[in-house]
């Protein structure tokens, strides 16, 4: 990286940064150059998405970004199904939850559990996902519940202390509760679950599967919004179209199963 940056500077006849022991920091001179290598960066992405756009063949590779445990257990057998459908199209998924740039081609379409404000971006609202309780038929058999009191005194499996799944649990047991296992990806608290540790927060769609684990239905369950995003830009191209297309029928016909009935 150091000597890609003086050879820059060479190249530049400009001093880009200034060096110091915790690190390299933009000078005025490299703040003004970033600005106009932004510029250009931007212009040339909207000339991909517009070359892009224009391809009118229902072929050619479409990037798909998703949260985690959705991604993986709700969209990939979906997706892989529908490109079997069409031998041109390859789909490529990224459910790494992170948040990708549309305008510069990260992904062609999000799947979001927020609704941008970027006017560059058309969003759809695409399904409501449900959550409730879940714990392993084994775990009940040996200790039943009885109702929601009990649950400030039961092992929970949980997301984070500070979610909505949780401020529910906390309603619903009368008081805080604190889980003994936590993991941002709702498919390890499934494993945690099925090996009986305890009970879980899980959304409908991964608990209402699951052959191993009990429903526990509760008043008010929460619930998320899943929203479907893409360029404006790109929103027509026919490869592009069609995986939206196919992600609304998906989400209109299986939304009683995402949202739990």
């Amino acid at each position: 990286m150091g000597r890609r940056v003086a050879s820059a500077e060479r190249a530049l006849d400009a001093k880009l940064f200034a060096r110091s022991t915790s690190g390299l920091t933009l000078t005025a001179e490299g703040e003004h150059l970033l600005e106009s290598l932004q510029r250009v960066d931007d212009a040339v992405s909207a000339l991909e998405r517009r070359a892009s756009a224009e391809q009118g063949e229902l072929a050619g590779t479409v990037k798909v970004t998703a949260p985690e445990s959705f991604g993986v257990a709700w969209l990939a057998p979906r997706l892989a199904s529908f490109s079997r459908q069409h031998a041109g199209l390859q789909i490529e998924l990224d459910p790494s939850g992170s948040v990708r740039d549309l305008g510069k081609r990260q992904a062609e379409v999000a799947v979001r559990f927020f609704r941008t404000d970027d006017k560059a971006l058309v969003v759809r609202r695409g399904a409501e996902l449900g959550y409730g309780l879940y714990a392993a038929r084994s775990y009940l058999a040996r200790y039943p519940l009885r109702g929601a009191v009990e649950l400030a005194a039961r092992p929970i499996l949980g997301s984070s202390a500070d979610d909505v799944e949780m401020a529910w649990l906390a309603r619903l047991a009368g008081q805080a509760v604190r889980p003994i296992f936590t993991s941002p990806l709702a498919v390890a608290l499934v494993g945690a679950a099925r090996a009986g540790a305890g009970i879980a927060v899980l959304p409908r769609y991964l608990g209402d599967v699951e052959p191993e684990l009990e429903h526990l239905p509760m008043p008010d369950p929460p619930h998320e919004t899943l929203w479907l995003t893409v360029h404006r830009d790109l929103r027509a191209t026919p490869r592009v179209r069609a995986v939206l297309d196919f992600l609304i029928a998906q989400l209109k016909s299986e939304a009683g199963a995402l949202r739990g009935r």
